[in-house]
């Protein structure tokens, strides 16, 4: 069976590597076509390639091209990535969607969009229903922490969660290449992500909420996020505040056992857990972490929750998400599976 052409839009930047990286040797898609800025328009991809270590011949020498709807409709991909980072991004998309194109974006322009599902698939793959991808679609995957956070609460939604307390130290990737000048940031931690916080308060609420939202926030969170010299992997701090008391016995067994969440089917990014009970006091750790997840087209996709502790209604724990895979990339192209298991594409 022929694999379904992919197009992939802001392929030079970080998160576009990433996609042309996990999509190398992918049982039913493969890249087609690669789209960036002009400036990069007529060069051969591998000549912006600073971050894979596996990446397949083919992708190597394919030519970028501008990304203009006429050029990436003219090419007739089965689907788009979309990667770009700038404000061009929420205009391009919906351009594409409105002449028919299926778009998994992890920009975020149109997250909050009220047309556009944002889906972490283990937690609300129901908001995939009502599409119509005959019509052209955007699906949006959250913020990298969002993400994150969003998979750690999944074992304990249904204690009834009042508030969230979080404070996120997050690797320099999540700013993109090249991000943060590095004398800014070695020996030091950068106490403020613009529109970080915003983003994972109101995010995490149209995933948990319904769709299309109702603008109801499910319960309150309280971000704080921080940057720190680590080159991939946010680490957070996470104390929620329940209904009920709550057992630390009882919370383990929850993280142990959630598996996948809502998320039943058998697909080629999907890892065995979605997460991870780390063993040890001094557990996650980003070097240690970073790539946690099995089997091996599915590591990075796990999050590692540890250091679980339990004081009356409020349970605090530390969690460790790939910002570049589970919180990026690999989260749109899981998103683009459950579409195609659902018959969508």
């Amino acid at each position: 069976m022929d694999k379904l052409r992919v197009g992939v839009i802001g392929a030079t930047g970080v998160v576009g590597q990433k996609f042309a990286q996990l999509l190398s040797g992918h049982p039913y898609m493969e890249i087609a076509s690669v789209y960036a800025s002009d400036r990069s328009s007529g060069h051969s991809y591998s000549e912006f390639l600073t971050f894979n270590e596996e990446l397949s011949e083919q992708y190597m020498d394919l030519k970028v091209k501008g990304s203009d709807p006429d050029t990436i409709m003219g090419d007739r991909n089965d689907l788009l990535f979309s990667a770009v980072s700038d404000a061009n991004a929420g205009k391009l998309e919906k351009q594409l969607a409105s002449r028919g194109s299926i778009i998994l974006t992890n920009a975020s322009a149109n997250r909050l969009d009220s047309t556009v599902p944002l889906v972490v698939p283990e937690v609300n793959p129901h908001h995939l229903e009502s599409l119509d991808p005959s019509h052209g679609i955007i699906v949006a995957n959250g913020n990298c922490s969002t993400i994150g956070m969003v998979l750690g609460l999944a074992p304990v939604i249904d204690m009834g969660i009042k508030e969230v307390y979080v404070t996120t130290l997050q690797a320099v990737s999540g700013a993109g290449y090249p991000g943060v000048p590095s004398l800014d940031i070695l020996s030091n931690a950068v106490p403020f992500i613009k529109s970080e916080e915003e983003k994972i308060v109101l995010e995490t609420g149209k995933i948990f909420g319904s769709f299309p939202p109702s603008g109801r926030s499910e319960f309150k969170i309280h971000p704080t996020c921080i940057r720190v010299p680590v080159r991939e992997g946010h680490l957070e701090s996470i104390t929620a505040v329940l209904s009920e008391d709550a057992d630390i016995q009882q919370l383990q067994e929850r993280f142990r056992n959630y598996g996948n969440g809502n998320l039943k089917a058998n697909l080629p990014t999907l890892p065995d857990k979605s997460v991870i009970l780390a063993d040890g006091e001094d557990r996650p750790q980003p070097l240690l972490d970073f790539m946690a997840g099995s089997p091996k087209r599915a590591q990075g996709m796990a999050v590692t929750v540890g250091r679980i502790r339990v004081s009356g209604t409020r349970v605090s724990f530390v969690l460790l998400v790939n910002n570049l895979i589970r919180g990026a990339a690999g989260s749109a192209l899981l998103n683009a599976e459950v579409l195609h298991d659902s018959g969508m594409i």
